[in-house]
């Protein structure tokens, strides 16, 4: 190979990962938009299922576990939600986020999309912008970037479509230049019409049916190198995942460690509250810590709603953070010292708990926690007592009463 074709291929390598920075860029800075979004003209939906069965007459905003629209809404649209559902047109932009994404009905505008499994099946005025694991699009937009693990344009595009994926199929009439990247295979179907050049990576070349028909002609670059083929991502993806185990076992160990050793009065103090007394006592500790768990999200998301406090609940998002960290960090604390107890027949009191205590409970924990269901019982009810001990030796810290001597000063 010249250095001539060695510099271009360098070149064109460049641009792709250039373009698949923007798309993915784009999409999550569009999407991330939903939390920095003055509260001008806008109504926010906030429950466990919402319904949009009446148009509003601003920007709608929804936090959902489903989110469904029925009525057509005058303008933008924003959701965040497991399931999303456009049912009705929407006149100006949507920004949509969610494990599963349907948009049956137009957008007038931009519709920007982060989920799982997107499905388009109306027309889009303008850009239309996708990262997905399954995407499957037959409504038309202007622009069309997507980047997906398996990725169908079934009723081609009203301009210039970019694609970027593992499986790729094009069906469809084309009113621009279309260029695809796939790393694993490239279907093209019967009676594709591209009014525009077509230029693709793929392993191998792509079977152009004779009733296709290209207007700008055929420019296959090769083989993208720097794209996994589908049995490469699959074993990178068992790598990376053993790599993701031990990384875990290894920060675990450190973190519990490091919090044993350096606070070994406040450890102490924390197994003794949780172990000590009766069993109910334990329980109580318990739902106290679940309680933490779910109102902290609760309180936080209402903070942000309201726009005026977020910067408090920025404030409560970083303390729950380091909440759950510390939670999950005395739950192996609490296993290794039942361990120990158990080994040795001593008290709680008896057990001196020490960073080698605390690397046993790791390890147990972990061993626990590989059995199916009861494992993650087990492991969710000791991080919740520890939650709740830590809840309680908090609030004593914070409100606890002191009496002064005034003689003394």
């Amino acid at each position: 190979m010249t250095r001539l074709n060695i510099r271009r291929r360098n070149t064109e390598f460049a641009n792709h990962r250039k373009r698949l920075i923007w798309a993915l860029g784009l999409v999550i800075i569009s999407t991330g938009t939903v939390f920095v979004t003055p509260a001008h003209a806008a109504t926010v939906f906030t429950s466990q299922a919402v319904e949009i069965s009446s148009s509003t007459p601003d920007n709608a905003y929804v936090f959902s576990g489903q989110a469904r629209v029925d009525a057509p809404l005058p303008a933008d649209y924003t959701a965040l939600a497991g399931t999303v559902t456009v049912a009705a047109p929407i006149a100006r932009d949507a920004l949509l986020a969610g494990g599963t994404i349907d948009i049956q009905k137009p957008v007038t505008g931009n519709a920007r999309v982060v989920g799982g499994r997107v499905s388009v099946t109306d027309t889009v005025g303008r850009d239309l912008m996708i990262a997905g694991g399954v995407v499957s699009v037959s409504g038309k937009a202007k622009n069309t970037e997507i980047v997906g693990g398996t990725v169908e344009m079934l009723n081609g595009s009203n301009g210039p479509v970019t694609i970027y994926g593992a499986d790729v199929s094009l069906s469809g009439e084309y009113k621009g230049d279309v260029e695809v990247v796939a790393s694993d295979k490239l279907t093209i179907s019967e009676g594709t019409v591209i009014h525009g050049v077509f230029k693709y990576n793929a392993p191998q070349q792509a079977d152009i049916p004779a009733s296709a028909h290209i207007d700008g002609g055929v420019n296959y670059i090769g083989a993208a190198a720097w794209l996994p083929t589908e049995q490469q991502a699959k074993t990178y993806a068992i790598a990376g995942l053993w790599i993701f185990i031990i990384v875990r076992i290894i920060a675990s160990l450190v973190a519990t460690g490091l919090v044993a050793g350096l606070f070994p009065v406040f450890t102490d103090k924390v197994v003794e509250v949780t172990l000590r007394k009766t069993p109910e006592r334990f329980i109580l500790l318990a739902l106290l810590g679940f309680a933490g768990f779910i109102a902290a999200p609760v309180l936080i998301l209402l903070l942000i709603v309201s726009f005026v406090g977020i910067g408090v609940a920025m404030i409560l998002f970083a303390a729950y953070l380091l909440f759950l960290l510390l939670a999950y960090v005395y739950a192996n604390v609490l296993a290794g010292a039942v361990v120990v107890r158990l080994i040795k027949r001593r008290s709680h009191k008896q057990v001196r708990i020490t960073w080698k205590v605390a690397i046993l409970g790791v390890v147990v924990l972990y061993i626990l926690g590989s059995i199916p269901y009861v494992g993650m019982v087990i492991k969710v009810v000791l991080a919740a007592a520890s939650g709740g001990a830590l809840l309680m030796l908090g609030y004593k810290f914070a409100f606890k009463k002191s009496r002064i001597d005034i003689a003394t000063f």
